[in-house]
């Protein structure tokens, strides 16, 4: 039974909400409310049903909530269900769409390969960008003048980071402003030390700044954890090397660096006069009890020698908005970045009012995103340990990124010499494929691009050959859980189901 609601009492209306939803998320873990209680639509709206629900009630809820139209644009009251997920097919979406357009004839159920998200995005950033539509004018446009001033609130609220905030400057992402600081400070043929392995892109915006890959590969202990090869780290640093893309958290791999494993990476860096570049995107993706260090934090000397790479593209799944930020508490680096021509004062509007709500109202949306999250890591290793003996997974520390041990299936598959027999083949018949740039190339397979077909045309999955992170990454493939636990569940029983058949 709805109850309308004026204008009158719309004030006293939003603060019960407001009491509502506290003491709601209070009593979650204490009772049987499913995850599937959410609220539908926007606005203010009238109470339904009984307030049993504060009272332990352990029925299964679903509430309706009655649009307030002179309101709707006011606040936005709907959270988002993440066990809902969000369907992306027919979206124009890389991860579901693309995937489908490259492989026609091929039946796709999960698109788990490109590192974004299957959940609806923060319900105040929806509502800002439909407020800017409204607006059907689109002329230069300022950036909304308190953006600055939440990116150092941001950083100081969840992780007390002190961002310089006259030394902020504005991306294309976060690789457009690696590729700024690599002109800035390199010169074409340069080696740039990576960890590896890591995040595939890093290789191509090295290439794109004529530079080439120093790769110093980790070694993994006993426990699945990779380790620095603190030997070898120092040997190529000490060889001249001039910077260091340090990816924090690890892409792929999931470490979450310590602040004495930063700070020794650091101190070798800095002795040698080697900039260090910080990646830390996935900065916002913590499983569990781990934390996430800043490496600007660490002490003036490291804040000096660096420059670090922030969006919130990651972690509200902005990623399409185009947008990130660079900083650094040294003004020199920002000077010497903004005169290879960074000048990025107006980026895409849209994707700055986005960026913008999302750091003021984000707080509790990635609370519990990361806590979904971490209970996808557990699934997915709860599932594979009991049901996919061939596939290795050890809960990762950050990103929302699995990294799975397959080289007992890729035995299973003789994938090494079936990837070459395919190769052979293909280089002698000209077999070619067309890349995303519309350029022809003869269809080699590495092993990993063997095991990558094989899902697919048997488990109906996309994921990704560990060979595209670089050195150490044979053996192994990425796959991404940002997803609902429906489709996570989908994706594991169909390779479960297609491994049992071979």
């Amino acid at each position: 039974m709805f109850t309308h609601v004026d204008s009158a009492n719309m004030h006293m209306l939003r603060k019960f909400w407001k009491y509502l939803i506290g003491k709601i998320i209070l009593i979650n873990s204490n009772t049987k409310f499913s995850r599937r209680f959410f609220m539908k639509g926007t606005g203010a709206a009238a109470l339904v049903g009984s307030t049993a629900a504060l009272t332990g009630c352990a029925e299964e809820i679903e509430t309706t909530i009655e649009v307030d139209a002179a309101a709707s644009s006011e606040v936005a009251l709907e959270r988002v269900n993440f066990d809902a997920g969000y369907n992306r097919v027919d979206t124009s979406s890389i991860k579901f769409d693309l995937i489908k357009m490259q492989n026609p004839d091929k039946d796709l159920d999960v698109g788990m390969g490109i590192a974004d998200m299957d959940f609806r995005t923060l319900p105040e950033v929806t509502e800002a960008l439909k407020k800017r539509l409204e607006v059907e004018n689109w002329g230069y446009e300022i950036p909304p003048l308190d953006y600055p001033a939440n990116i150092v609130d941001w950083n100081k609220r969840r992780y007390s980071a002190d961002v310089p905030r006259g030394n902020i400057l504005n991306s294309v992402g976060v690789l457009d402003g690696v590729l700024s600081t690599l002109n800035a400070y390199g010169d074409e043929g340069d080696k740039v030390l990576l960890l590896t392995p890591t995040y595939s892109s890093f290789f191509t915006v090295i290439h794109q700044a004529n530079m080439v890959e120093a790769e110093s590969e980790m070694i993994r202990d006993e426990n699945g954890r990779y380790q620095v090869d603190w030997e070898d780290f120092e040997a190529q640093v000490a060889s001249g090397i001039k910077m260091f893309i340090l990816c924090n958290p690890q892409n792929p791999t999931g470490n979450c660096w310590t602040a004495d494993e930063l700070r020794r990476m650091g101190d070798i860096c800095n002795e040698h006069g080697c900039l260090v570049l910080a990646d830390e995107i996935h900065c916002d993706f913590i499983m569990g009890d781990n934390s996430y260090v800043p490496y600007a934090e660490l002490g003036e000397a490291y804040a000096q020698n660096s420059i670090s790479y922030k969006s919130t593209s990651k972690s509200f799944n902005l990623a399409a908005h185009r947008t990130g930020y660079l900083f650094s508490h040294n003004r020199d680096h920002i000077d010497a970045i903004l005169k290879v021509g960074h000048q990025r004062l107006l980026l895409n509007i849209m994707g700055m009012i986005a960026s913008n709500e999302a750091l003021k109202h984000g707080d509790e949306y990635i609370d519990r995103q990361n806590a979904y999250l971490t209970d996808n890591c557990k699934f997915v290793e709860q599932f594979c340990a009991e049901r996919i003996p061939d596939i290795k997974y050890k809960a990762h520390e950050g990103t929302y990124l699995a990294w799975l041990d397959v080289s007992a299936l890729s035995e299973k598959l003789d994938a090494k010499n079936k990837a070459a027999e395919l190769t052979a083949y293909n280089t002698e018949n000209n077999v070619t494929y067309t890349d995303f740039f519309g350029v022809e190339h003869i269809k080699t397979y590495r092993t990993g691009d063997y095991l990558k077909e094989w899902f697919l045309d048997n488990a109906k999955i996309d994921i990704n050959p560990g060979e595209n992170y670089g050195k150490g990454g044979a053996g192994f493939m990425r796959m991404n859980l940002a997803t609902n636990r429906a489709m996570l569940e989908k994706a594991l029983s169909n390779i479960e189901e297609a491994i049992n058949t071979i």
